[in-house]
């Protein structure tokens, strides 16, 4: 699309708008204009034939930016299908319910009459709200959350874009990490002692950290556990992730490090699906690795499923859902798929679902999801989803996981460990983000930084 900014440069709030509401869509022209009083903002739109327009003026409490977003949704949705988030252009919606919630306003009406949101999603956003508040009140000035990063997999899937790297291309890279990694954990302690901490929630996430030899993961939970004080955790997880790196010798030394949440995750159970994004294993695999945890005693098990993958429909994505729901696990988190730039599906050849076909993918589930008994409790979206829907975690009650939770509506300052990782640091209503090295290569070249993030990291805390 074509932009045209009249009156002002706000173009990245104006590129927000298009992102969510054409994303993947060639065509068409915008003329945002900004009113010389900086305090009316008028959209045209042409596409596919269509001319719209849109205004918003500048409130109290809408600042100028939303304003032109406004303004470009009224427009947008003379000439397209509603879109499920309405005027909502954040990746994290959640955060809007929360402050309905606060203000005293009703969550599900008020999503509906401020921002178009439909009944469905702003009853989700109202679930993931409670959720959100009830910890919230749990939760102390200085309790915080750790992540462990291990960004390795056995391949790279086709939809990932995440900081990863296949150990097929280099094994003996997961031994330099993890030395690096312990230097880290101990310099992350020193900082968390020192600064009064409390650690509430550890999880270990990648990449796929089943990846790593039983040894090598003992190895890098004993020196957690032996420099930093984890008498405060609530909650330990481990993500282990493709059940093609799961044995039960992995899941034992996972428990036996604390852990009592693991996530298993076929991200299908179509043996198609699984061939056309790259996924070397099967959805037996998958029965197999669950039945493995259960038998490993894990308390809680989650799953991933991934709406719009290549190869998929509506009727055998529901139906994998149906079978996931079968083994009755604590957690689902259902994804849809986003084309992101660095990924394979970005290569403007590979066919994956339309925006009708993964709603239906997502209105079922959320169906099946609430009748087995489940609610969302966190969720987010992401750019290039088609149909601009969301990623959602649904629990069973009691079971939703914390660190989720604190990374996603940020309740407490999160410090993630390794390569790719990004540090929150919460206090009050001020977020500040220290970025660690994105390669694996790159963190283990530049470990001697890992004192600087440090210092940095202990005087915003």
């Amino acid at each position: 699309m074509t932009l045209h900014l009249i009156n002002h440069d706000r173009r990245f709030a104006v590129e927000q708008a298009v992102l969510n509401y054409f994303p993947h869509r060639d065509g068409g022209e915008a003329a945002v204009k900004l009113d010389p009083s900086g305090r009316l903002a008028s959209v045209k739109i042409e596409y596919g034939g269509k001319t719209a327009y849109g205004r918003a003026y500048v409130t109290g409490s809408r600042s100028v930016d939303n304003t032109l977003r406004l303004a470009f949704y009224r427009a947008a949705k003379q000439v397209l299908a509603p879109p499920p988030w309405g005027a909502l252009t954040g990746v994290r919606p959640v955060k809007k319910a929360v402050e309905l919630l606060d203000s005293g306003e009703d969550v599900f009406s008020g999503l509906q009459k401020h921002y178009d949101v439909s009944a469905e999603r702003a009853r989700m956003a109202a679930d993931c709200a409670a959720h959100t508040a009830n910890w919230r009140k749990r939760l102390g000035k200085r309790d915080i959350a750790v992540y462990v990063a291990i960004p390795f997999c056995p391949t790279r899937c086709a939809y990932c874009s995440f900081v990863s790297q296949s150990v097929e291309r280099d094994k003996g890279m997961m031994e330099r990490y993890t030395e690096v990694l312990k230097k880290e954990i101990v310099s992350m302690a020193e900082t968390v002692s020192r600064s009064g901490l409390r650690v509430r929630a550890v999880y270990w996430g990648g990449g796929t950290p089943a990846v790593l030899p039983s040894e090598m993961y003992c190895d890098l939970a004993d020196t957690l556990d032996k420099h930093l004080d984890l008498s405060g955790v609530i909650e330990y997880t481990v993500e282990a992730g493709r059940p093609d790196a799961i044995t039960p010798q992995k899941l034992e030394a996972y428990r036996k490090s604390g852990a009592g949440r693991v996530s298993v995750n076929p991200q299908t159970l179509r043996q198609e699906v699984l061939d056309a994004i790259g996924r070397r294993h099967t959805p037996d695999d998958f029965f197999k690795a669950y039945e493995q945890a259960r038998s490993a005693g894990f308390h809680v098990v989650n799953t991933d499923l991934i709406a719009g993958l290549p190869a998929d429909n509506p009727d055998g994505f529901l139906r994998g859902m149906d079978e996931i729901l079968r083994l009755n696990p604590e957690n689902i988190t259902v994804h849809t798929l986003a084309k992101k730039r660095s990924s394979h599906l970005n290569d403007g050849q590979t066919a994956v679902c339309t925006a009708d076909g993964v709603a239906a993918m997502l209105d079922g589930a959320g169906m099946r999801l609430r009748s087995a008994g489940y609610a969302p409790y966190y969720l987010y979206r992401q750019k290039f989803s088609e149909g601009g829907f969301e990623n959602t975690g649904w629990t069973k009650p009691g079971h939703e996981c914390l660190y989720n939770l604190c990374m996603m509506e940020e309740l407490t300052t999160v410090l993630s460990l390794g390569a790719g990782g990004v540090s929150k640091i919460v206090t009050g209503s001020l977020i500040e983000r220290v970025f660690h090295c994105k390669y694996p290569l790159d963190y283990v070249a530049g470990c001697d930084i890992l004192e600087n993030i440090y210092d940095k990291i202990g005087g915003a805390l």
